[in-house]
């Protein structure tokens, strides 16, 4: 009786069984996958139990009989997570056998086509203002029908202007429109869209030493590879050539490298200190949108009227901003490094306002390639006899690197493998088992790490509205539309436009307005991608015109005054000087410190 009473009063008697019949905490854990959490919330309070041990010894442990444990872990929520670890280490099988399939896929696949086809190929090797291009693009006028390839709409749209002023017939085409020109004897595109199944005379492949860009990059690869022409010339920085050499050498093909020095002399010239430094002329570097405006909103209160260039910016905003700063309406120009590729200005002097850029994750120093390829821009060969780059404040680092040499590029980027659709495999585990495939030296794999952030999103909402498993090659046409995915409202749009096409039904217009800049950047954003949605399941955009109107819209904009993005203190409302990065000005940053000090003490 007394033994009975001590044991329901909970002493330091305990029950004697078999350990088969005991489950620990730490089993729970290890063995079964429960988490401690769920065990807190759905097991009854653990017990001690003594273990008669088979050498006669007895052993105490603290935990539940096997029929509490398995009573327990029949909850709903507990079964739900030990079915998604199933499905986890299920799909960690299924990633590991694809990728078997993967470590097969290399540049070889392209290298081996472009072993058929008969070219000759010309390296332009040479520094930003080096007429490279030019001289490339001379050669394609003379041997048409030719193509031209470059990564910007913008310079897309140049070579366009330029060839047809030339009297040549060129057609665009780009991911966002197509200008056709009757009769038509070179087509400028963007390197996405490189015509491989037409055969050219000539072929001009732009900014090749983007092909190590893990976003971007395996558009070069594939052009270089896959391009059919008699001739194609191949522009590229320095630290391209010896990559690109052995590429252009595996495909048994004769070549040439062609070298090109700077036009123009550039130097380092020091220190800018402040307006009374200004120069007609001059660019003024930032590294945000908001720098960027609120520097030409602090030049044109001081009189000085500025054209505004960063990567918000439509293409055709942006173009009618190098208008104005060309034909004199403007003398100044405020931009990101977007001017950096892909612009044509006029400029005598490149001046950083910053030596610092955010990444997506955090605050770096600009590198050397940066720096090259913005400060190269100054001294436009035929304009200007030579070029200066500046820095605002004292930072050594633009002085220090502009015009070293950069690292060679040792790898280029290769592409999904497309014909991996044709699987049974998962989209979601084909693109999982891509991101984690080992790095390899030889080369890069396609980042499809935003895709699978819409792959997520587009899943969601499939579930959420009942729709079946979609084509999974229309699938992946979808979720491989350019799309910001750091815009909330952007990506809403989107799943919109992706819920209307899989019910098909028509494809919703955006409604963000066109009242404020910001506005119409989100509008125009929105009106891509439904532009692009729309192409990429082979149906016309008849709203495409609406874009032009956002662009006229945002040119009225820009013209207007812009004190309203001028940069103040949080503090006392000062107005923060070119080139601040911090949110209180100095007097009320060493205020506060003060204040700090004497409160400590």
């Amino acid at each position: 009786m007394s033994r009975h009473y001590h044991h329901r009063r909970g002493s330091s008697s305990s029950p004697e069984e078999t350990k088969e019949h005991i489950l620990t905490t730490k089993e729970l854990l290890d063995k079964y996958g429960v988490t401690r959490a769920e065990i807190k919330r759905y097991f009854p309070p653990s017990r001690p139990f003594m273990i008669r041990k088979k050498n006669g010894q007895r052993l105490q442990l603290q935990g539940w009989t096997r029929e509490q444990a398995e009573k327990a872990m029949c909850h709903p929520e507990i079964q739900r997570h030990l079915q998604q670890k199933r499905d986890q280490e299920k799909d960690l099988e299924t990633i590991a056998e694809i990728q078997q399939y993967y470590q097969n896929y290399s540049p070889e696949t392209y290298i081996e086509k472009a072993r058929h086809l008969q070219r000759s190929f010309v390296l332009h090797v040479g520094p930003t203002n080096s007429g490279k291009t030019y001289d490339a693009i001379e050669d394609m006028k003379k041997h048409s029908p030719g193509t031209y390839l470059g990564p910007l709409r913008l310079l897309a749209l140049e070579m366009y202007d330029k060839i047809n002023a030339a009297g040549i017939p060129c057609s665009m085409i780009t991911g966002e429109e197509s200008l056709l020109t009757p009769n038509a004897e070179i087509i400028s595109s963007t390197i996405e869209l490189a015509d491989t199944r037409s055969h050219f005379r000539t072929a001009v492949i732009d900014e090749a030493q983007m092909i190590a860009d893990p976003s971007r990059g395996a558009a070069w690869l594939r052009a270089i590879c896959l391009v059919d022409a008699d001739v194609v010339h191949i522009c590229m920085a320095p630290e391209a050539l010896s990559y690109i050499e052995k590429l252009v050498q595996s495909f048994d093909n004769p070549y040439s490298v062609q070298y090109h020095e700077r036009l123009a002399p550039l130097s380092y010239s020091g220190e800018f200190k402040d307006y009374s430094d200004l120069r007609p002329g001059d660019a003024l570097i930032c590294f945000s949108r908001k720098s960027v405006l609120s520097t030409a909103a602090l030049l044109e209160k001081n009189g000085y009227k500025a054209s505004v260039i960063y990567g918000a910016l439509p293409p055709e905003a942006r173009r009618n901003e190098v208008r104005r700063y060309t034909s004199g309406e403007t003398q100044y120009v405020v931009a990101t490094d977007a001017i950096g590729m892909g612009i044509s200005l006029p400029i005598k002097r490149i001046i950083f306002t910053e030596t610092e850029k955010y990444d997506g994750r955090h605050f770096r120093n600009l590198t050397t390639a940066e720096i090259n390829q913005i400060g190269g821009r100054a001294g436009r060969y035929g304009l200007h006899e030579y070029g200066e780059v500046l820095v605002l404040g004292d930072s050594p680092i633009i002085g220090e690197r502009l015009g070293q040499r950069v690292r060679d590029i040792r790898s280029g980027c290769i592409a999904f493998p497309r014909d991996m659709l044709e699987s049974d495999y998962p989209l979601r585990l084909l693109i999982a088992a891509w991101q984690k495939m080992p790095f390899q030296q030889q080369f890069l794999r396609e980042n499809m790490s935003e895709s699978q952030i819409l792959l997520k999103r587009v899943e969601k909402l499939r579930l959420a509205e009942g729709h079946d498993h979609p084509d999974k090659k229309l699938l992946y046409d979808l979720i491989t539309c350019p799309v910001d995915t750091k815009s909330e409202e952007l990506i809403h749009y989107y799943l919109r436009c992706v819920k209307a096409i899989l019910e098909e039904k028509a494809v919703p217009l955006p409604d963000f307005g066109i009242e404020t800049l910001a506005d119409c950047e989100l509008e125009y954003k929105a009106y891509d991608i439904r532009h692009q949605l729309l192409r990429r399941i082979g149906l016309p955009d008849a709203f495409s015109h609406m874009r032009e109107r956002i662009c006229d819209r945002i040119s009225e904009l820009m013209q207007k005054d812009k004190g309203e993005f001028i940069r103040r203190c949080s503090v006392c409302g000062k107005e923060m000087p070119i080139g601040s990065i911090f949110s209180t000005c100095d007097d009320c940053y060493f205020k506060e410190i003060a204040e700090q000090a004497e409160s400590y003490y």
